[in-house]
């Protein structure tokens, strides 16, 4: 590896190969948010659950991030991550194409719905997995950065965008608007089928010792003090940031009584500014380094949700746009390192286990924060949250990141 880090000038856009990737990521995002949508309101709506079992269905979405990436990473290692990526898509193409099928016959069910959104939820988790696992091998090392950068710009699109749609065509034409997803993921499958590259596959032992391999990928993480530092926070940053995405719902609806189309603008301008970080993350690495651009994103995701309480609109709305910039900023540099400091053979168990450790807190922090909002109110919560997430940046600042410009 070079010493050099990612410059914007570097745009791995030009390569044909992540290029199909690309198309297809940012596509199937987009689609994902139909699915998001439409799952809950079918639940809601045509099969009347009630809220015990909607909230079930959000748990079962989110149960993969924590049962899924160890096993998945393991699984992953020894295999070509393309044809799985495509696998998983043709896959869950047939999974949302099932509930609408089922709904015009009459034969829909809360069950049928549960099983697809912890199916759709895992194959989710392990198609991440397996695409951040291929992209060191589809592009230079200097170009990782600006990869990582458009990736992130997808899924901040598809956050931004995706619900107007969404919405849109629940109205239009109700769960077959499933159907639309069901394309996407089509669409992605064929855009992954036209990539050339081939990454070289690691020779499978005769014999596998599972609790070795486990171990290795979690020490390859935590035996490393810069990603043990990121891991750390993204645990803290992401059980936290719950506080305000429970408490700022239910006070600026409920307790101030703005309306739900003044919220989703807000959120549309969240959507924004995680565009904005995805695209000047890459830029700033460049410019600064690894440990400065993190602690520049750290600043900005942390300290501003201070004027939420606020309740202004706004106030709010520069809050979001400068948070969401703050946070995938960060995470770009995150997962740029990330793949910069691991091995190649270790990729997808890497991958996996920072995957765990930094995003298996969020059901449980969704859960801390609803007891948290019943039992001391929406504005109190969402003044725990800057103090909680400025505690989160601590394990960073405490480590060597902060002094860090390249890696060897």
């Amino acid at each position: 590896m070079t010493d050099t880090v990612a410059t914007p000038a570097a745009l791995p856009l030009r390569r044909t190969g992540f290029a199909a990737l690309w198309t297809g990521d940012l596509v199937s995002q987009l689609g994902s948010q139909i699915t998001l949508f439409v799952l809950p309101l079918l639940a809601v709506t045509a099969l009347h659950a009630d809220g015990g079992q909607v909230g079930l269905l959000q748990a079962l979405y989110l149960a993969p991030v924590v049962l899924v990436p160890l096993v998945g990473g393991l699984w992953l290692e020894r295999r070509a991550k393309r044809p799985v990526m495509i696998t998983l898509d043709l896959v869950r193409a047939v999974l949302v194409t099932s509930i609408p099928l089922l709904w015009l016959t009459g034969t829909a069910s809360l069950t049928l719905v549960y099983v697809v959104a912890f199916a759709g939820g895992s194959m989710s988790v392990l198609c991440d997995i397996a695409a951040t696992s291929y992209v060191p091998h589809l592009v230079p090392g200097e170009q990782l950065a600006s990869a990582n950068g458009a990736l992130s710009a997808n899924q901040a699109t598809g956050a931004a965008i995706g619900p107007a749609v969404a919405g849109w065509l629940a109205g239009a034409f109700g769960p077959v608007a499933l159907l639309f997803d069901a394309l996407t993921y089509v669409f992605s499958a064929v855009a992954l089928a036209g990539v050339r590259h081939r990454e070289p596959i690691p020779a499978r032992p005769a014999r596998r010792d599972l609790r070795r391999e486990l171990r290795d990928g979690f020490t390859a993480v935590w035996g490393e003090p810069r990603l043990r530092a990121l891991v750390l926070h993204a645990a803290l940053y992401n059980a936290s940031i719950e506080l305000v995405t429970v408490g700022f719902l239910v006070y600026f609806v409920r307790d101030l009584g703005h309306s739900g189309a003044a919220y989703g603008v807000l959120m549309a301008i969240a959507g924004a500014g995680a565009v904005t970080g995805a695209l000047l993350g890459p830029r700033l690495l460049g410019r600064v380094g690894y440990g400065p651009a993190a602690v520049t994103g750290l600043a900005f995701s942390t300290t501003g949700y201070v004027l939420l309480p606020t309740g202004v609109p706004v106030l709010c709305g520069i809050t979001f746009f400068l948070a969401t910039a703050g946070a995938v900023s960060t995470s770009v540099v995150a997962v740029t390192l990330r793949q910069r400091l691991t091995p190649p053979e270790l990729y997808a168990r890497v991958n996996a286990t920072y995957r765990l450790l930094g995003s298996g807190t969020l059901p449980f922090g969704a859960g801390a924060a609803g007891l948290i909002v019943d039992a001391f109110g929406a504005r109190t919560a969402l003044w725990a949250a800057p103090v909680a997430l400025v505690c989160s940046t601590l394990p960073v600042l405490t480590s060597s990141l902060p002094r860090t410009r390249k890696v060897p």
